[in-house]
């Protein structure tokens, strides 16, 4: 072992090679591996963008962290806490915001704008009412725009927004304010744009109203100038940079959550909020089928939408017309009054969520989904649930895809089961069609608790690309995967975000090294011993492939490789490395607000065999053919 910072650095500098400048620290004795690609494809299937997919749910923050509203409760149903047997450490998200509470307003069930509530301000001469919500963040320069709906007791009453914040000194300091125009006596929609003068991440969002009277107010907004059809703009851009091909929208809350996509269309001021019966919460139905597919327009992903099995089989076919008819149609126009005149062309389309195939109720009732969605439009892929022999025998004909979900680190396990529906699915009649779509996984679906904390680490991200490995050896078969989840969902997304900002996990980096390098055609490759976990891909033209080598060890491993059966020089162009660069060699090592690129992809000169891959790492050798 090397101990002085120079020797360190030499080391890391010869043998190495990084473009960064972190110290690394040789460490001999771990095993050396030696590999050969062979230039022979490992099966006649072809590595699918797809399989590095994501996916998006109705779960307590996740959407909220996406969408670019910054006040929760607009609409004054209150806040409830999440299920009680789902959580991480308890710290406070968005979804536990709640209004400030104040005597100079309460909740208001008589004639509320929307649902059950609005707020009710009451002001007196020299006594304003105030209604404000803590926890928000702003941007120096940055326009805002306020909007909500209002009526009042009396014309004569001031309404003013502002936006503060509390000084080290004690005193308060206004960011922003705007005036609303005169209040009516009716419900009237009010908008104002306010630019703030500062950049903070400890605002607080004030209605003044002033005079002597009551005022109600109700599906208040605030969303900065820069979102982007409603989605937060760092948001959009992180996953256009991380390249997920997929977006699955569905999840637990469609079934057996009983979702009803009817009711979260229009315009999102006139929506009602409802109870998420799964993940506890009250949703507020800001974030619907229109929005989803505009995230995937936004994002240049495909929209994989997952239908709620309850809510039956005219309804699943009224959301194919919703989303692909053309506006000669009742649906199609329909969308078109939303805002959205173009067909959102949705190909992927899943038949009810964690449904078992063997459920005779789903058996009963799948054709019946199949011919009512077929009619709304012949071109959609269908996709089972839960995949079985008996699903298979009555209707495989039918379908496209099965849907297997995994949650578990046990690779062997997950190669078992790929083999499994691999051989099901050949030896059933008439389903020689049907390829593998699963449509959820990671390390774990639950953990509970502290535990859950582990999917942020390092550690948890060579796990993912592990299973990265896995689903590209059957990408004969498996097409699409969709990573389980996108933002902050219990530490088990790939982002996080705060009101003031966004952080990328180091799942992220996982996902984004493989779907930038991945290539379609798997080829063959022997290796001496497991110590790495080693894939290798080439494009269709044969002019370049990729070495992906992933050292889960908290040693460097000495690699030697070459190359078998190529028609021409195969010549090293570049590498890109996934590590922690401070090459600590701890597995539990996260990226945090505070150092937000400890762990992230670094590039590399073109590499030479034999070479050292550092210690919890996953690297993309890229290679020309000439």
């Amino acid at each position: 072992m090397m101990s002085s910072a120079s020797g360190r650095r030499q080391t890391f500098l010869l043998i190495f090679g990084f473009l960064c400048s972190f110290p690394f620290q040789f460490l001999s004795g771990a095993a050396g591996t030696t590999a050969v690609v062979h230039a022979q494809p490992l099966h006649s299937g072809r590595i699918s963008p797809m399989l590095f997919g994501n996916f998006v749910e109705l779960l307590d923050d996740v959407v909220p962290s996406m969408w670019a509203e910054m006040l929760n409760d607009r609409s004054f149903e209150g806040v409830i806490r999440a299920a009680n047997w789902s959580y991480y450490d308890g710290k406070p998200d968005f979804c536990d915001r709640e209004w400030d509470h104040n005597p100079t307003w309460s909740r208001d069930s008589d004639n509320p704008f929307n649902g059950a509530r609005s707020a009710r301000l009451t002001a007196a001469r020299h006594h304003p009412a105030s209604l404000t919500q803590s926890g928000l963040a702003v941007k120096r320069g940055m326009a805002y725009e306020f909007c909500g709906w209002f009526r009042a007791s009396s014309p004569k009453l001031a309404a003013t927004i502002r936006l503060r914040t509390l000084l080290p000194t004690g005193d308060w300091m206004t960011l922003t304010s705007a005036k609303l125009p005169r209040l009516s006596t009716q419900w009237r929609k009010y908008s104002v744009q306010l630019t703030s003068k500062g950049e903070t991440d400890r605002v607080m969002f004030e209605l003044c109203l002033e005079g002597d009277g009551q005022a109600w107010a109700d599906k208040l907004s605030l969303m900065p100038d820069e979102n982007l059809k409603g989605w937060r703009a760092d948001v959009v851009q992180a996953v256009k940079d991380v390249h997920p091909a997929i977006v699955r929208w569905g999840g637990s809350t469609c079934d057996p959550g009983e979702y009803r996509w009817k009711e979260g269309i229009g315009s999102r001021d006139r929506r009602t909020p409802f109870k998420n019966k799964v993940w506890g919460r009250i949703d507020p139905n800001d974030v619907g089928i229109d929005e989803f597919c505009q995230f995937c327009e936004l994002t240049g992903v495909e929209p994989l939408i997952c239908l709620s099995f309850s809510d039956g089989p005219q309804s699943a076919a009224d959301l194919v017309a919703y989303c692909n008819s053309g506006t000669d149609t009742s649906w199609g126009a329909n969308r078109a009054a939303n805002g959205h005149a173009a067909p959102y062309h949705a190909k992927y389309w899943q038949v009810g969520n964690e449904i078992s195939g063997d459920n005779e109720n789903y058996l009963g009732r799948f054709s019946d989904f199949v011919r009512a969605m077929k009619e709304a439009d012949p071109s959609v892929l269908l996709m089972a649930s839960f995949p079985t022999q008996k699903l298979l025998d009555r209707v495989g004909k039918d379908i496209a895809y099965v849907g297997p979900h995994h949650y578990t680190p046990d690779f062997a396990g997950c190669d078992r089961d790929f083999a499994n529906l691999s051989r099901m699915i050949d030896s059933t009649l008439g389903c020689e069609q049907i390829r593998i779509a699963v449509t959820e996984w990671n390390v774990t679906g639950g953990a509970w608790g502290l535990e859950r904390g582990r999917m942020l680490t390092l550690d948890a991200a060579l796990l993912n690309a592990r299973y990265l490995h896995v689903l590209m050896r059957h990408s004969d078969k498996a097409e699409i995967a969709c990573r389980s989840n996108l933002a902050n969902s219990y530490a088990g997304a790939i982002i996080e975000t705060s009101p003031a900002g966004l952080l990328k996990r180091p799942s992220y980096y996982v996902m984004q090294l493989y779907a930038s390098h991945a290539k379609p055609v798997p080829l063959r490759l022997d290796h001496s011993n497991d110590a790495l976990d080693l894939f290798a891909c080439a494009s269709s033209d044969g002019k370049a492939l990729c070495l992906f080598a992933l050292n889960p060890g908290t040693e460097p491993v000495e690699f030697s490789y070459r190359f078998d059966g190529f028609t021409g020089a195969v010549r090293e162009a570049g590498a890109e490395v996934l590590c922690d660069t401070l090459d600590a060699r701890q597995r539990d090592v996260m990226n945090h607000w505070e150092a937000p690129e400890r762990v992230k992809i670094v590039s590399q000169p073109p590499p030479h065999s034999p070479m050292v891959l550092p210690a919890l790492s996953a690297m993309a050798i890229e290679c020309q053919i000439k």
